[in-house]
């Protein structure tokens, strides 16, 4: 049997199981029990518990007959990165890659996952980015970008994590800590016509540059980051029922990234006010969650996952 290693953060070895939150644990137990079916022995990891010397991964998580058990010593066929960017797992995972096979390729996640390059690489489906070190970049930025409200971004976070909308009379007070992207806000509160009303993003996801299936995230009330991690809600459309105008946005970006094997990705839109899409980031690791609704779409994913695995 085909063993696969989910390479996660850091965590610690001596928690009492691999999950804090529950709606997380039960969709990965769905995954690790059709992997099993399907002739594939998953296992969950941190990175901190790689020994390079040894070229093993000291200790692991595996789900066996409904229940998360503690695996040691496990020198893993593939390795499935869900790692978070931080320098120190950049170190990590170049030195796992050297014995390993890792999917994504680490080179493409460096670069799908930076909001800057993928800006300059799809120029016609993305507000331009303006990269920020300092007040004085700032302010040249906004006197660029058109609107009353600006967006602030980290070059690589996902999750809505450190993302600001600004009004540009408050950016006096914004200080330039670390490097930042300013971008045009997109007010996308027409909705998607014939799909939703309202603000939103569209997330399509991707297994091998192959639509899978796809989603409408709504922020919470009073919020403008749709999120799931900051509160948003998500509903899944039929891959039918998506905008003709995206298909393009597809090809791009499939062509952009055809050296690349193996790949997992999501592409996340906004639709402006006259219903033109916007790239607004790729992400190379997508989530695993799915409501308890959509059963069928998460065997559906889960499946493909695995065939990716099982061929890869």
């Amino acid at each position: 049997m085909k063993k696969v290693l989910i390479l996660f953060g850091s965590k610690s070895w001596k928690t009492k199981g691999p999950f804090s939150d529950l709606k997380y644990q039960s969709c990965y137990e769905n995954l690790y029990s059709l992997a099993s079916k399907n002739g594939v022995a998953l296992y969950r990891a941190s990175y901190q518990w790689y020994d390079h010397k040894n070229n093993i991964f000291k200790y692991a998580w595996t789900f066996k007959n409904g229940v998360w058990e503690r695996a040691s010593e496990i020198k893993p066929d593939l390795i499935y990165d869900k790692t978070s960017f931080r320098m120190e797992t950049n170190l990590f995972k170049e030195k796992i890659s050297e014995n390993y096979p890792i999917i994504n390729d680490p080179l493409f996640t460096s670069i799908a996952d930076n909001k800057f390059i993928t800006s300059l690489l799809f120029p016609e489906y993305s507000k331009r980015c303006y990269l920020l070190t300092s007040s004085a970049d700032l302010k040249k930025s906004t006197a660029l970008i058109k609107g009353t409200r600006i967006v602030l971004k980290p070059l690589s976070e996902s999750g809505g994590k450190g993302v600001q909308i600004i009004h540009k009379k408050q950016l006096e007070s914004i200080l330039i800590k670390q490097p930042l992207l300013a971008q045009e806000f997109i007010n996308s509160s027409n909705g998607i016509v014939g799909i939703m009303k309202g603000t939103h993003d569209l997330r399509t996801v991707f297994i091998n540059n192959k639509l899978i299936y796809s989603y409408i995230r709504q922020p919470k009330k009073d919020s403008l980051l749709a999120n799931l991690a900051q509160g948003g809600t998500m509903f899944i459309i039929k891959n039918n029922q998506l905008p003709k105008s995206i298909f393009p946005v597809f090809k791009k970006v499939a062509s952009t990234f055809s050296q690349f094997e193996n790949t997992v990705y999501t592409i996340d839109f906004m639709f402006d006010k006259s219903q033109k899409p916007w790239i607004i980031e790729l992400n190379s690791m997508p989530g695993m969650y799915f409501p308890k609704e959509e059963e069928k779409c998460m065997e559906k994913t889960y499946l493909e996952l695995i065939k990716l695995f099982k061929n890869a």
